[in-house]
């Protein structure tokens, strides 16, 4: 009997059916052996390239479709990030500005991938391809299974809790990577097109500012420590103010930056918060030092002339001794006491003579 190539093999009969076995592996020709995996992920590849040269970009569609992207202030509120670095805020677009720009950008991919892992680490490597030059960039690194906390180092167990701590980390690089390849004036161009979208969408209510307040409370930051950064009460926060607060929110919750980076976690209130605040015996010292103070300074001024108080006359009454007085005083209309109200010797009378007591030699 002649051999068939097209023929299977059988097994033996089971309950009188006959039951052909499953076709082993076989090798692809034309890929060196490779495994059909690896051969199906080849091919998808090369179709991927071929189609990146049949149909190249227009940077002029890419700057249009960046702009639009840009424009929508979904988009725009999360496109920047902001951190703190010797004293000079630094920012820069995100991870989801850099996503828009890779897509809007076409014929290009970005992504990361484990490479290897074990219970105490996992190493990755994080990619942005342009398959239409066929240029790529990659960052390869590893991410501990731990978890920074205020007690300590945590070590991780949970599968989900390790692969959020390798997203985390993968997101950075793979940001790093897109924006290696996107050229730079098109990354400024999305940058300074997302401010301009919130400059003109940002709209400062009272109810949007206590969302924000409540927004950074997640991470323990206060509404004193941001009045204490702005330098103002937050009623009287300015729009620009208001973003770089956005892109700050945006940094601490992808991880970029930490609250001190930003934020005095012992600053002080300021204007009434202060006085609101603080113990009525802290105010009532104040008001005691400020008292004390202007008393000293008051000291320190040379004395002004008195100038006497007008008294009114008085009644000079002269001394003289109670058994010699006759009763109430007289006095005249200017109130001046007469003399002759006083008794005089016990000869004298009013029929007397007043002669009989001078002498006129």
């Amino acid at each position: 009997m002649a051999y068939d190539p097209d023929s299977r093999p059988v097994s033996k009969l089971n309950n009188g059916v006959a039951v052909q076995q499953p076709e082993p592996a076989q090798i692809i020709p034309g890929f060196g052996g490779m495994s059909p995996a690896v051969a199906r992920e080849v091919a998808t590849i090369q179709g991927q390239i071929m189609l990146a040269k049949m149909f190249p970009r227009d940077m002029a569609e890419v700057t249009r479709k960046v702009e639009a992207a840009c424009s929508r202030k979904q988009l725009a509120t999360h496109a920047l990030y902001q951190y703190a670095r010797g004293g000079t805020d630094i920012s820069g677009p995100s991870i989801r500005l850099a996503e828009a720009l890779i897509n809007s950008y076409g014929n290009a991919k970005s992504g990361f991938e484990v490479i290897d892992s074990n219970s105490d680490f996992s190493r990755v490597r994080a990619y942005a391809y342009d398959m239409e030059t066929n240029t790529i960039q990659e960052r390869t690194f590893d991410v501990e299974h731990v978890r920074q906390t205020k007690t300590g180092r945590t070590r991780l167990t949970d599968p989900r809790d390790i692969y959020e701590t390798i997203a985390n980390n993968a997101s950075r690089r793979e940001r790093a990577c897109i924006l290696a390849l996107i050229p730079g004036d098109l990354v400024e161009f999305a940058v300074k097109t997302c401010r301009e979208t919130l400059e003109k969408n940002v709209n400062i209510t009272p109810k949007r500012i206590e969302e924000l307040v409540q927004s950074f409370s997640k991470y323990g930051v206060s509404r004193v420590m941001i009045e204490a950064r702005i330098q103002r009460h937050m009623n009287a926060i300015t729009a620009t103010q208001f973003i770089d607060l956005m892109n700050i929110g945006t940094s601490l919750r992808d991880g970029i930056a930490k609250v001190e980076d930003f934020f005095d976690r012992d600053a002080k209130p300021i204007g009434e918060n202060a006085v609101a605040e603080k113990p009525v015996v802290e105010v009532n010292k104040k008001t005691a030092a400020k008292k004390s103070a202007a008393e000293v300074q008051q000291a320190k001024k040379p004395e002004e002339a008195q100038v006497p108080e007008k008294k009114e006359a008085e009644i000079a009454v002269p001394d003289v001794p109670d058994s010699v007085w006759d009763g109430e005083p007289n006095v005249n209309d200017e109130g001046e006491i007469i003399e002759s109200s006083q008794r005089g010797p016990e000869s004298f009378s009013d029929d007397d003579d007043m002669e009989d007591f001078f002498d006129h030699d």
